[in-house]
């Protein structure tokens, strides 16, 4: 009869036990809150999802890291939490949560390097953004060559491609600001002129150290009325959607465009890259030199020479 008892009570503490687990997991699975207000959860670039889901707990979004983690790997197998902005409450439960952070961004990240022509942003805005190539086109129809400026930003998923071209360009008007304005006035040089330049300086130089040294070979070349002769340009007229900037041969440089410098004295028609804030300030502040010329080794090191018989030198020195 005692035995009979025994087992009686250890399976009342089993029922007790498991009943506890579904509760306590339950538990876990709730909401922390009832409150519906909405908060922006920023997750940053390069964030291990170790971190982001120890913010989570930290921020009392979620009770259980672990738990998290497992519905993520269920609900998306292979899938990692993307980097950027989430409208997210204490009131959802773990699987409108995990939901949200997986497929749901309300603003995402996206990286525009220096010196990339309107059509690769466009490719790049129309990848983060999952535009159709009609949203490419209208983004298209409102860029400007030269003035949509490389940065990192964060993009609502909502917006317009139209918004997204006039949040690009109003960053390059914060950047391009009133000293380098007025100290390009007082060179009597207009503010169109300098980002032709620093597009060419930006798709020319090897590194940071070139582009006031570069600048100064551009104004040379421009204040002597020679022909500019940058390979970029030539770059610029034959690219095209599989290779926006491919390898220039001799028979390009007899295509007739404004855009040949090898043709053409002076400045092309317009810019032919977005330049950096660096590149800007070089084509504003240029380095003295009395170079007319230059290439860059190798090694990316800029070798400049005031002769043409020099520059071929330094062709024979370093390119042969």
């Amino acid at each position: 009869m005692l035995k009979y008892y025994r087992m009686k009570i250890l399976k009342i503490i089993i029922i007790f036990a498991f009943l506890f687990l579904i509760f306590y997991l339950l538990y876990l699975l709730s909401p922390t809150s009832l409150s519906g207000d909405k908060t922006r959860f920023v997750i940053p670039l390069d964030t291990p999802r170790e971190k982001i889901i120890a913010d989570l707990k930290s921020q009392n979004f979620i009770r259980s890291p672990i738990v998290f983690s497992l519905i993520l790997t269920l609900k998306g197998p292979g899938k990692d939490l993307r980097p950027g902005s989430y409208m997210i409450a204490h009131n959802m439960n773990i699987f409108d949560l995990s939901e949200t952070l997986l497929n749901k961004p309300y603003q995402v990240w996206i990286v525009l390097i220096p010196g990339l022509r309107v059509e690769q942003t466009a490719d790049k805005l129309a990848k983060n953004l999952n535009w159709s190539e009609a949203d490419k086109q209208k983004y298209l129809s409102v860029a400007e060559e030269g003035y949509m400026f490389p940065d990192t930003y964060l993009i609502n998923t909502d917006y317009t491609p139209e918004e997204v071209a006039h949040r690009l360009i109003s960053n390059f008007n914060e950047k391009f600001d009133r000293k380098l304005q007025m100290d390009l006035l007082s060179q009597d040089v207009r503010n169109d002129t300098a980002i032709k330049i620093a597009s060419l300086i930006e798709r020319e130089s090897g590194t940071l150290e070139d582009k006031a040294l570069i600048a100064g070979i551009i104004w040379n070349r421009l204040n002597e009325d020679m022909k500019l002769q940058i390979d970029a340009t030539i770059q610029y007229i034959i690219g095209k959607e599989d290779n926006w900037w491919p390898i220039v041969k001799g028979k390009d440089l007899k295509i007739d465009s404004p855009y040949n410098t090898y043709i053409y004295k002076g400045l092309p028609p317009g810019p032919i890259a977005s330049p950096s804030l660096d590149s800007i300030k070089a084509a504003v502040y240029p380095e003295e030199t009395d170079c007319f010329y230059y290439l860059h080794s190798p090694d990316m090191k800029i070798h400049c020479s005031k002769t043409y018989e020099e520059h071929l030198q330094n062709i024979e020195k370093y390119l042969r």
